[in-house]
């Protein structure tokens, strides 16, 4: 059974998940009240939460005691969520609460969402400013083909790929650093390799240059700079991703 999700004040969403609760409900509920996709995984063969591109996604049929190390048969949890909160505090605060782990994803249904904007933010994003590389990125992925799919998925608008420090493993930019070889593996260059825990990348085509480096940077230990389409330089940190094309 489906205790119900009540829209409070302020964008407030007050939640009563049970255990006999449907994942497809939960699921259902959360993007009819946000407008924003949510995504339920399943636990480890150990019974620990585990999502991502690690784990494996709940099917619609399974029930929350299922996917939950906190919500058994006939026992429920409440949860409070505002529409102003970071993506990446919502999935957290989803785990702690309820046992669960999630992913909310992009409005258009195209790759985990940015866990640096609010949900409202996140509902907001124009859907035709959204684009993915058509290849999976993780560790196995060459810098090649990463460029290779930004480019096409950008318009002419490509990247390079900063080398971390042998010292620190960080990433090195400017006049000090070194921008990797296309044979060299993504994870070689991403920090603590983080790009293990991703497969579709998806860029807001609307943020300036410096955001979507920043983004890369925070969630995928890549350092990258924009490459403009029209010369071939880097493109300047204020300018919009989609515009980059054009210098």
């Amino acid at each position: 059974m489906f205790s119900g999700i009540k829209k409070m004040l302020f964008g407030t969403l007050e939640m009563q998940v049970s255990g006999d609760t449907l994942v497809s409900e939960f699921e259902n509920e959360f993007l009819r009240v946000f407008e924003v996709p949510i995504r339920v995984y399943n636990l480890s063969r150990e019974k620990k939460i585990q999502s991502g591109a690690g784990g494996r996604r709940a099917s619609k049929d399974a029930l929350i005691k299922d996917v939950s190390t906190m919500i058994t048969a006939g026992k429920s949890k409440k949860i409070s969520i505002k529409d102003t909160e970071k993506v990446g505090d919502v999935e957290k605060k989803i785990e702690k609460t309820l046992g669960i782990g999630v992913q909310i994803i992009c409005s258009n249904g195209k790759g985990f969402a940015d866990n640096t904007k609010s949900l409202k933010e996140i509902k907001e994003i124009k859907s035709e400013d959204l684009v993915s590389l058509d290849v999976a990125v993780n560790s196995a992925t060459d810098v090649y083909s990463f460029t290779k799919a930004f480019e096409k998925a950008c318009g002419g608008v490509s990247v390079k790929v900063w080398c971390l420090t042998k010292s620190t493993g960080k990433v090195m930019t400017g006049a000090r650093g070194q921008f990797a070889t296309p044979e060299t593996l993504l994870k070689e260059v991403s920090e603590d390799n983080k790009i293990a825990q991703h497969g579709v990348i998806v860029i807001n085509t609307a943020d300036k240059v410096k955001t979507v480096k920043k983004k890369f940077l925070k969630m995928y230990g890549l350092g990258i700079e924009i490459v403009s389409a029209r010369d071939g330089g880097l493109a300047d940190d204020e300018v919009v991703v989609k515009h980059a094309k054009n210098g």
